[in-house]
C-alpha cells in the first residue's frame, strides 16, 4: 500500500474550515445574578465554556437568561461544556454563579 497516513486533527479544528474564536472568558460581576456574556449571533457556529472554579457550579443557558437549574445546564466545577457539531444555538447566551468574582473561560466561533 502506498501513499501516507492522514493526520489526526488537532483539537478545536474543522476539517477544511478556518475558524476564529472570539474570547468570551470573564468573572461572575454579582453573584446570584444571570449576566449576559454573548449577545444573539444568527451566525455562530459553536461555544465553549469551561468553569474554572473548583468548588462552585456555573449555570449557562442559551436564548433567556441563566437559573440556577432548569433549563439552564450545569457545569460543576471544573468542567468544560462545548456545543455538539451542527446544534450550536444562536441565541444570547447568559451564565449565573453564586459567587462574585467566579471566573470562567468561553468563547465562540
Amino acid at each position: 500500500m502506498s501513499g501516507s497516513v492522514p493526520k489526526a486533527p488537532i483539537a478545536g479544528q474543522i476539517i477544511g474550515t478556518s475558524i476564529s474564536i472570539t474570547d468570551r472568558s470573564a468573572t461572575i460581576t454579582s453573584g446570584g445574578t444571570a449576566q449576559q456574556i454573548a449577545a444573539a449571533n444568527p451566525t455562530r457556529r459553536g461555544f465553549y465554556l469551561q468553569n474554572l472554579s473548583d468548588t462552585q457550579t456555573l449555570w449557562l443557558s442559551f436564548g433567556s437568561a441563566a437559573t440556577a437549574g432548569r433549563p439552564s445546564f450545569k457545569i460543576p466545577p471544573n468542567s468544560l461544556y462545548v456545543t455538539p457539531a451542527h446544534g450550536c444555538p444562536t441565541g444570547l447566551v447568559s451564565v449565573i454563579g453564586s459567587t462574585t468574582g467566579m471566573e470562567f473561560s468561553a468563547g465562540e466561533w
